[in-house]
C-alpha cells in the first residue's frame, strides 16, 4: 500500500506553520508515505504572503513551499503534488482544492474574491477538485459551521487537528450523502508528531489527476484505519453548540439537518 498525506502547512505560506518544507520528505518517508500535498492557506486564509504583491507574484510566492518540497522530493523518490487551502471572506469554512495548478491561478485573479458558488463551479470547470476540511471543527475563533452538500466531490471525515466527535460528524455527513472520504494530518508541525493521517492506493501516485481519480472511484484507504475505527465509536448525542448553515440552491441556510439525511443525493 502507497500512502500520501492530503493536508499539511508549510511556513513558507502558512502563518500557522513552523515546519520549512524540505523538512517534511524525510519525516514522511520514515512514517512509511510515498508522498503527500502541499496544501498551504490560501488568499483568505491564515497565509503568510503580503496580500498587497501583484497577483502574479502573490502566487509565485504562495508556491515556494510546494517548489522547495517538490525539489527535495525529487531527490528521494517521494511525490510531492500542489494543491491549497481555500477560505471565503464570510466563514472559517475551508476546503481542499485539487487540480489546479499555480500557473492556472496566475491566470485567474479574479477566482480571489468569488462567493462560495461561483468559486466551486470555476474550479470544477478547470478540472479541479473540492474536498470539504474538518467540516464539523468547533473552535473558538469560529463562530458557525457552513456545509457545502452538492457543492462538493470529497469530504475529510478524520483530521487529526480535531476531536473526535467532530470527525465523526463528519464521517457520518460524508456517509449520508454518499460521497468520497479522505483524511489528513492537517500538520502544521513534526516536533513530537507520531501518528500522521492519510490516504494509501494500492498503487504508486505520480499525480495529481491519479490521485482525484483514486478518490472519486472510491480506491483510497484512510489511515491509521484504528483511528477511523475509533471515530466512528465516538459518542453522537446530537447537539452542536454552533449553528449550521447548509448550502442549498446557492443559499446559505440555517438547518438542524446535520447529516442531510432528508437530502436525496445521488
Amino acid at each position: 500500500m502507497f500512502y500520501y498525506e492530503l493536508h499539511s502547512h508549510t511556513n513558507a505560506a502558512s502563518l500557522c506553520s513552523i515546519v520549512e518544507p524540505e523538512d517534511y520528505i524525510q519525516f514522511y518517508i520514515d512514517k512509511g508515505f510515498a508522498g503527500m500535498v502541499i496544501t498551504d492557506h490560501f488568499y483568505h486564509g491564515n497565509t503568510s504572503i503580503n496580500r498587497r504583491l501583484p497577483w502574479e507574484s502573490f502566487i509565485d510566492e504562495f508556491c515556494e513551499g510546494y517548489y522547495r518540497a517538490k525539489a527535495e522530493g525529487d531527490k528521494h523518490g517521494f511525490t510531492v503534488l500542489f494543491g491549497f487551502e481555500q477560505k471565503f471572506t464570510d466563514g472559517n469554512d475551508e476546503y481542499i482544492v485539487l487540480g489546479i495548478s499555480p500557473d492556472w491561478l496566475k491566470a485567474h485573479p479574479e477566482i480571489r474574491d468569488m462567493g462560495r458558488v461561483k468559486f466551486f463551479d470555476t474550479i470544477h470547470k478547470a478540472g479541479g477538485f473540492i474536498i470539504q476540511a474538518h467540516p464539523f471543527r468547533e473552535r473558538y475563533y469560529i463562530s458557525d459551521i457552513k456545509l457545502s452538500l452538492d457543492y462538493v466531490d470529497a469530504i475529510e471525515v478524520l483530521n487529526l487537528g480535531d476531536e473526535d466527535v467532530h470527525s465523526r460528524r463528519s464521517y457520518e455527513y460524508a456517509r449520508n450523502l454518499s460521497l468520497p472520504m479522505t483524511a489528513g494530518t492537517d500538520i502544521h508541525s513534526i516536533r513530537n508528531r507520531n501518528v500522521v493521517a492519510g490516504v494509501g492506493f494500492e498503487s504508486k501516485i505520480s499525480t495529481v489527476e491519479e490521485l482525484i481519480d483514486g478518490i472519486k472511484r472510491g480506491r483510497a484507504v484512510i489511515t491509521p484505519y484504528e483511528k477511523l475505527e475509533e471515530i466512528k465509536e465516538a459518542e453522537l448525542d446530537g447537539s452542536i453548540d454552533l449553528e449550521v448553515f447548509s448550502l442549498i440552491d446557492g443559499e446559505l441556510e440555517p438547518t438542524d439537518d446535520y447529516f442531510a439525511k432528508n437530502r436525496n443525493h445521488s
